[in-house]
């Protein structure tokens, strides 16, 4: 079977497409704020000053990649296992599969944390290049360190509150 065959044959519908739209530019938009909280809480100097167009165009270019990225590897998922992506989080949910532990939750969001904050520093880098401005005007006042570790506890912490909302909600649905 080649590749061709293999997309045409795949299990996705319009649905899936729709599903995954909407869950990847949500949180894309999601881990850019957190990026953005991050940047601005471990900087040496403030009140930090923004520049409106050139972050919101850094916004742009990050969704916009979360929604390429997660919907093609959504996607690939579907093709390789031959399953369309409702299927398994209808599987997921009755298995219990989201009702893990507090601390699975929060170090799972916590480790996811380091690619989002890396595209959304190069979101804002690209946008940058095009506007001829910075996101952050003092952005040479940044300690990364600092960012980075604001980036995992916010993350973790906004993984920890969703996948409960999502463990309640499937919990309540399978009563």
């Amino acid at each position: 079977m080649n590749v061709q065959d293999a997309i045409k044959d795949a299990p996705i519908e319009g649905e899936d497409v729709t599903r995954w739209l909407t869950f990847t530019s949500f949180w894309g938009a999601i881990s850019y704020l957190l990026a953005c909280v991050s940047l601005i809480a471990s900087s040496r100097r403030q009140p930090v000053k923004l520049n409106g167009p050139t972050t919101a165009l850094g916004l742009l270019f990050h969704v916009l990649s979360f929604m390429v990225g997660g919907s093609l590897s959504v996607a690939a998922g579907s093709i390789i296992t031959g399953k369309r992506s409702t299927e398994v989080s209808q599987k997921d949910i009755s298995g219990g599969k989201l009702e893990r532990s507090v601390a699975q939750q929060a170090l799972g969001g916590a480790m996811g944390s380091a690619i989002p904050f890396g595209l959304a520093v190069a979101s804002m880098v690209a946008a940058e290049r095009v506007t001829g401005s910075p996101s952050l005007v003092d952005g040479e006042n940044i300690r990364w360190p600092i960012a980075g570790g604001t980036m995992v506890v916010a993350s973790g912490a906004v993984a920890l509150a969703v996948s409960q909302i999502t463990a309640w909600v499937a919990k309540d649905a399978k009563s």
